[in-house]
Protein backbone atom coordinates (compact mmCIF):
# COMPACT_ATOMS: atom_id res chain seq x y z
CA UNK A 1 0.00 0.00 0.00
CA UNK A 2 1.74 3.29 -0.61
CA UNK A 3 1.28 6.32 1.92
CA UNK A 4 -0.93 8.14 -0.98
CA UNK A 5 -3.15 5.26 -0.73
CA UNK A 6 -3.08 5.13 3.22
CA UNK A 7 -3.83 9.09 3.47
CA UNK A 8 -6.74 8.62 0.60
CA UNK A 9 -8.62 6.90 3.25
CA UNK A 10 -8.01 9.67 5.89
CA UNK A 11 -9.20 12.54 3.76
CA UNK A 12 -5.61 13.26 3.22
CA UNK A 13 -2.90 13.56 -0.03
CA UNK A 14 0.83 13.51 -0.37
CA UNK A 15 1.94 14.49 -3.42
CA UNK A 16 5.35 12.77 -4.25
CA UNK A 17 6.11 14.64 -6.91
CA UNK A 18 5.83 17.89 -5.19
CA UNK A 19 8.81 16.89 -2.88
CA UNK A 20 11.53 18.37 -3.29
CA UNK A 21 13.90 17.89 0.07
CA UNK A 22 13.98 14.37 2.18
CA UNK A 23 14.68 14.82 5.69
CA UNK A 24 15.50 12.19 8.47
CA UNK A 25 15.60 13.77 12.27
CA UNK A 26 16.22 12.03 15.59
CA UNK A 27 14.01 13.26 18.69
CA UNK A 28 14.03 9.31 19.88
CA UNK A 29 16.40 8.91 22.83
CA UNK A 30 18.58 6.37 21.46
CA UNK A 31 22.33 5.98 20.22
CA UNK A 32 22.22 8.11 17.31
CA UNK A 33 22.90 11.94 17.83
CA UNK A 34 20.04 13.89 18.05
CA UNK A 35 18.98 16.02 15.03
CA UNK A 36 19.19 16.02 11.19
CA UNK A 37 20.67 12.78 10.62
CA UNK A 38 20.04 12.77 6.85
CA UNK A 39 19.10 15.69 4.35
CA UNK A 40 18.85 14.81 -0.13
CA UNK A 41 17.79 17.47 -2.42
CA UNK A 42 16.27 17.20 -5.65
CA UNK A 43 18.03 20.37 -6.60
CA UNK A 44 20.86 19.15 -6.07
CA UNK A 45 20.55 15.98 -7.34
CA UNK A 46 20.49 13.73 -4.70
CA UNK A 47 16.96 12.25 -6.09
CA UNK A 48 14.97 12.04 -9.37
CA UNK A 49 11.78 11.29 -7.79
CA UNK A 50 10.32 9.89 -4.39
CA UNK A 51 7.82 6.90 -3.47
CA UNK A 52 6.37 6.56 -0.15
CA UNK A 53 5.09 3.38 0.71
CA UNK A 54 3.30 1.95 3.84
CA UNK A 55 3.81 -1.88 4.35
CA UNK A 56 3.44 -4.33 7.16
CA UNK A 57 -0.19 -3.19 7.80
CA UNK A 58 1.40 0.68 8.40
CA UNK A 59 4.16 -0.66 10.63
CA UNK A 60 7.02 0.20 8.13
CA UNK A 61 7.20 3.22 6.20
CA UNK A 62 9.52 2.99 3.05
CA UNK A 63 10.94 5.80 1.17
CA UNK A 64 12.00 4.45 -2.51
CA UNK A 65 14.49 7.34 -4.36
CA UNK A 66 15.29 6.99 -8.03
Amino acid sequence: MTLKQKTEDKGKMIDEKKITRLEVINHAHNDRSIGRLLSLHKSLGDFNAIELQLQDGGKTMKIFLS
